[in-house]
């Protein structure tokens, strides 16, 4: 049996796991992870490992005792296909058209709607801190705020609401003091494409927590890296960060603007926009 067949399954509630050995008294708190967990729908499966359902665990460590529990991200991409009872959204390796019983305005929408590539939200690479706001996260636009202790899905925030750019990593890195420091890619837009590089504060206060307003709003721009080939932004999965410094390295490894824009008229999936420049390969 393919891998990409054995789906997961939630536990909402949680449940004491079985303990070898001893944990340490002074290990406590929550350690929350992420990854794929339902790789079929109805009768339509994905083609890719990055493609699966995010399925959020944590693990809670106290007084030597560990619980464990799991919820499917409540992504607008997960209740789309939950509603159609089939894949119904584009991942990075599983392209999927629209309906052929569905009526000719719903099948135009659809095209339009993927002539522009709008990405999914289905976040399932890593949890990441701004603030004190968690987001399940992967490598698009769009993040999805949960609650760390019940792993329900709070709600959507778009990156570009707050910050001019269009991919951004999964991976950030945070100071001493709890700022959190990520990098992204702005492809459309004024101006030539650029790496850019931000920061989000640790100082988003309970009280505005309360209020909804996300940690983002506080976002500051560090600074921005032109990309040097205009129509093929390297692709990065992190960086890294010094006591002083940035370090990201623009690899040969790009993405094609111009196949991503054609990808779904041409049929073939985000995945294959990514190319390797062999002739590209100076540092």
């Amino acid at each position: 049996m393919s891998i990409l067949t054995r789906n997961g399954s939630e536990t909402p509630e949680p449940v004491t796991a079985r303990v070898t050995g001893c944990i340490p008294s002074w290990l406590q708190g929550t350690l929350l992870r992420n990854g794929p967990g339902l790789f079929s729908i109805g009768d339509s499966e994905y083609n890719h490992w990055f493609d699966g359902m995010a399925l959020i665990h944590s693990f809670t460590f106290t007084n030597g005792e560990v619980t464990y529990r799991s919820k499917f991200l409540k992504s607008e991409t997960f209740k789309r296909n939950m509603k159609a009872e089939r894949i119904v959204v584009t991942e990075f390796g599983t392209l999927v058209y629209p309906d052929p019983c569905s009526s000719i305005w719903s099948r135009s929408l659809t095209h339009l709607r993927n002539l522009v590539p709008d990405f999914t939200d289905n976040n399932l690479v890593n949890i990441v801190r701004y603030g004190r706001d968690y987001y399940a996260s992967s490598e698009v636009n769009y993040i999805n705020q949960i609650d760390p202790v019940t792993l329900e899905t709070v709600g959507r925030t778009n990156y570009r609401d707050h910050i001019s750019l269009n991919l951004a990593t999964a991976h950030p890195h945070y100071d001493d003091e709890g700022n959190t420091y990520n990098m992204g890619t702005a492809i459309m837009g004024f101006g030539r494409p650029k790496y850019i590089i931000f920061k989000v504060p640790a100082d988003t206060s309970d009280e505005e927590k309360k209020k909804k307003k996300p940690a983002l709003r506080k976002v500051q721009l560090v600074g921005s890296i032109p990309v040097r080939s205009v129509l093929s932004p390297s692709y990065f999965h992190s960086f890294a960060m010094t006591q002083n410094y940035f370090v990201f390295v623009e690899q040969p490894f790009k993405l094609d603007i111009f196949k991503l824009a054609t990808a779904y008229v041409r049929g073939v999936t985000l995945g294959s926009c990514l190319r390797y420049d062999k002739e590209d390969t100076c540092v």
